[in-house]
């Protein structure tokens, strides 16, 4: 008989498994893969491409050039395809990043033959209509104005450009006069270069016809592209930069540092070491500055994978007063780590990275981010069930040692403004 006067015993689940995906080579050598998991009549559609900050020639050429694509083509006005997407409930999603930019389409299955060769016109004939071009600067402008009164804005870029440098992608940051020099001509040769189809995701439900119209569409556009540039990394000169901001009372610290990349065989340990510091609620650094000391609302340690780079960041805002102490507290606990790892803490963070990376199964949208992660990166389709294995096996004596080597004193840059 069940007593009921015992808790149920505790499980530790480790297991990670993504749904099947279905894979296929286009004509022109694009891969598309379909993930068939959503029970409702809905599909999303989404083209990346190798077209992100990395591949510009001019500061922002990537974001304007992607913002543009809803903006107009030689047979539809702006105007007219958003009523044409309202008309039948669809939604696009235009997105650059460092490396990638991506359109996406949302739409219920029934209506992609309806909304489909109007996203095909966005993604290979755009007209770069120059008042819509205007109108954007003149949006984006406005929010850089107001993004450079905040102090965590400004440390956010000033602790990217320490890093990497200011030729760098990833340590560049754009100004006013930049995005005034940009010409409608700039995009249109972006697009030209870079715009081709790398990859096509597709989730939920398809029909055949609806695939093949894709393949003999998507599947013809010339992929040929010339190859992706090359940079070095200047990291700055000195490792530590407080700037004061004039009626600020916060500051907003940063401190970072380049780190390993997804394929490392230290980045399973790296990444849940870092996690135990200031990955969750209940890390370290948010123990000590949050609830022991008071210090800040918040304090996070992440690690940001690129194509091409990894960063290290630990990040947070407190009242000017307090900065000081602030960064004190958060190289003692960087230092820590070299020391101790208290056992039973570094169990929670385990299951809670764990525990997270499992709920994400949950929805289908996340899914799809998994499997686009492990395609874009070229990672094994394995890689998920490693990392967490990986992560739930490695001892604090191995954590330890990687402490001792990633972690090294001095080998952050600091950078605090306000």
């Amino acid at each position: 008989m069940l007593d009921r006067s015992l808790p149920p015993p505790f499980v530790k689940p480790v297991s990670f498994h993504l749904p099947n995906v279905s894979r296929a080579l286009l004509p022109n050598g694009v891969p598309l893969l379909h993930l068939n998991i959503i029970n409702q009549d809905l599909v999303k559609i989404e083209v990346v491409f190798n077209a992100g900050k990395w591949f510009e020639e001019k500061p922002e050429a990537a974001h304007f050039t992607v913002q543009m694509l809803d903006k107009g083509t030689p047979s539809l006005t702006a105007s007219q395809i958003a009523e044409l997407f309202d008309q039948y409930g669809a939604h696009l999603e235009l997105s650059s990043s460092f490396d990638f930019a991506s359109v996406s389409l949302y739409v219920l299955s029934k209506y992609l033959p309806k909304v489909y060769p109007v996203f095909l016109e966005l993604v290979t004939a755009p007209s770069f209509n120059e008042l819509e071009f205007t109108l954007l600067k003149s949006q984006f402008i406005q929010a850089l104005k107001i993004k450079n009164e905040k102090t965590s804005y400004l440390a956010s870029k000033l602790i990217r450009k320490k890093i990497f440098g200011p030729d760098y992608p990833y340590g560049q940051s754009v100004e006013e006069g930049d995005i005034d020099k940009l010409q409608v001509a700039d995009l249109a040769l972006f697009f030209k270069k870079r715009m081709r189809p790398s990859h096509v995701f597709v989730l939920g439900k398809i029909s055949d016809k609806d695939l093949k119209t894709i393949e003999g569409t998507i599947g013809t556009i010339d992929t040929t592209t010339s190859p992706a540039p090359c940079f070095s990394i200047s990291e700055g000169s000195s490792t530590k930069s407080y700037i004061k901001k004039k009626g600020s009372v916060q500051t907003s610290i940063r401190l970072g540092k380049q780190t390993l990349s997804r394929d490392h065989p230290d980045y399973p340990g790296l990444l849940i070491l870092n996690y135990y510091l200031g990955g969750y609620f209940g890390s370290r650094l948010m123990k000590n500055l949050r609830e022991e000391k008071g210090l800040t609302y918040g304090i996070s340690a992440t690690i940001n994978s690129f194509k091409n780079n990894s960063v290290l960041l630990i990040g947070t805002d407190v009242n000017k007063e307090n900065r000081a102490l602030a960064i004190s507290e958060i190289i003692r606990e960087v230092s820590h780590l070299q020391v101790s790892i208290n056992s039973g803490d570094m169990e929670l963070a385990k299951r809670h990275f764990i525990g997270g990376l499992q709920v994400e199964m949950a929805s289908p949208f996340s899914i799809l981010e998994k499997v686009k992660n492990m395609e874009l990166h070229r990672l094994p389709n394995t890689y998920y069930q490693d990392l967490i294995h990986k992560v739930d096996g490695i001892a604090n004596h191995d954590l330890l040692e990687l402490a001792g080597t990633y972690f090294k004193k001095g080998s952050l840059f600091e950078v605090s403004v306000g």
